[in-house]
């Protein structure tokens, strides 16, 4: 996921993800996980999570969504449905993905630095596709302006307010240069949109500075073995945090690398048969099925929401559809803070605000060109991208401290859901 543009040079200075990282290596061997085992260790919460937004997408029908596009209550209930079914679909596509990569032979750093590194911004990439297809440049614009603010306030909020004595420097030490980042991305999608499009040649170059910084990153931890060895194990971690494998199997490949001396190198026992191999091929193509389905139901019936509320679909986006795009990043932090992996759970909700801006909302761009009008993005750069330059300093500042105390650590969070607040409020009060 995310995580890697903003922990590619931060994971050393983290001493509880140095601590776990060792005592998964020093585990005692067991032998090789049986295919048997390793599906006991699943609870295959993602079948079963978008098994129930399917069933609510049924239901919405029954209530008469598709017959009256101004009947809400099916619209929200189709809505949220779709958005579970996208979600769930997303982390099977990620799942499989990775599983599929390992299985080719792929290196563990270059796996990291693109599948992994983009997981989570799954559901804004089908978001834009979407949307940009159906004509609605306005709602995905939304969605990534609300999705980065949520993130950024909401979910960040939570975390600290959750570990509230991390908020320091020692956690986020490029905390400079990954804020601007950030930042640079967001702002290079405002001026973009300002004319009231966003085009191919504007979309071409997000990926390229995208692809650039992927591929500094790539050779910069080629030549430091240390950079590489902890990125290669950041990667593992993620892969727990998002469900790409268990605990037992991260351990198992820990210490597989550890006894051959190949920490890069993907393990034998991953390289499995054709008959798998096409079993993942199978599940990567059903899992981007399903978030088409997801990705399309939830922007019709948000545009439908939006439209018979006579209320501009960037708002809607921003402020219903961001929130559960973002959902993902999340998780995956709340999951990893529980664990003491602050590093992770700070670079990953952080690198997601880089992903979006320059390549999820371009990957719609490439299927067809977005236009918003220039009375829709005069009110997205007028009301969100100041809260945005705001939420990104104040960032950068309280993670500047040398230390905060419980009590600082936890005021800070509640500034950012108050700026969270303040973002909902001014998009519905200015909402043109």
């Amino acid at each position: 996921m995310s995580t890697f543009f903003t922990n590619s040079y931060n994971c050393f200075n983290d001493a509880s993800w140095e601590v776990n990282t060792l005592t998964i290596i020093q585990a005692p061997v067991q032998g090789p996980v049986s295919a048997s085992a390793q599906q006991k260790g699943r609870n295959f919460k993602e079948y079963k999570v978008g098994f129930a937004g399917g069933a609510i997408m049924v239901i919405s029908f029954l209530f008469g969504y598709g017959v009256d596009p101004g009947n809400n209550l099916a619209n929200l209930m189709m809505l949220a449905g779709s958005l579970i079914v996208l979600l769930a679909a997303s982390n099977i596509v990620l799942e499989f993905a990775v599983k599929l990569a390992e299985a080719a032979g792929v290196s563990e750093l270059i796996i990291g630095l693109t599948i992994v590194s983009i997981g989570t911004s799954i559901p804004e990439m089908f978001t834009a596709v979407i949307s940009a297809g159906n004509g609605v440049g306005a709602f995905v614009i939304g969605d990534i302006y609300g999705s980065y603010i949520t993130q950024l306030t909401l979910f960040l909020g939570i975390v600290i307010i959750w570990a509230p004595r991390t908020v320091s420097k020692w956690f986020v030490p490029n905390v400079k240069r990954d804020g601007g980042l950030m930042l640079l991305a967001l702002c290079l999608l405002s001026f973009n949109i300002v004319d009231g499009s966003l085009t191919y040649l504007e979309s071409t170059i997000s990926v390229a500075i995208f692809v650039i910084y992927t591929v500094l990153l790539y050779l910069s931890s080629k030549r430091d073995p240390n950079k590489k060895t902890l990125q290669i194990n950041t990667t593992e971690s993620m892969e727990e945090f998002e469900g790409v494998h268990t605990r037992k199997e991260i351990a198992e490949i820990i210490e597989t690398k550890v006894a051959t001396g190949q920490m890069d190198m993907v393990p034998l026992r991953l390289k499995k048969s054709p008959r798998l191999i096409a079993t993942y091929i199978a599940m990567v193509l059903a899992g981007t099925f399903f978030c088409f389905i997801g990705a399309h139901w939830m922007v019709e019936s948000g545009v439908n929401i939006a439209r018979s509320m006579i209320v501009p679909e960037h708002v809607i986006a921003a402020t219903i559809v961001g929130f559960g795009t973002g959902m993902p990043e999340f998780v995956v932090s709340f999951v990893a803070v529980k664990r003491r992996r602050y590093t992770i759970a700070y670079g990953n909700l952080l690198g997601s605000n880089v992903v979006d801006p320059l390549l999820s909302i371009s990957l719609g761009v490439f299927t067809r060109p977005i236009l918003l009008g220039t009375e829709a993005a005069f009110q997205i750069i007028a009301t969100m991208l100041p809260v945005a330059i705001l939420v990104d300093l104040f960032i950068i500042g309280i993670f500047s401290r040398k230390a905060s105390t419980r009590k600082s650590g936890r005021f800070f969070g509640v500034v950012l859901m108050a700026f969270y607040a303040a973002f909902f409020v001014i998009s519905l009060v200015f909402r043109g």
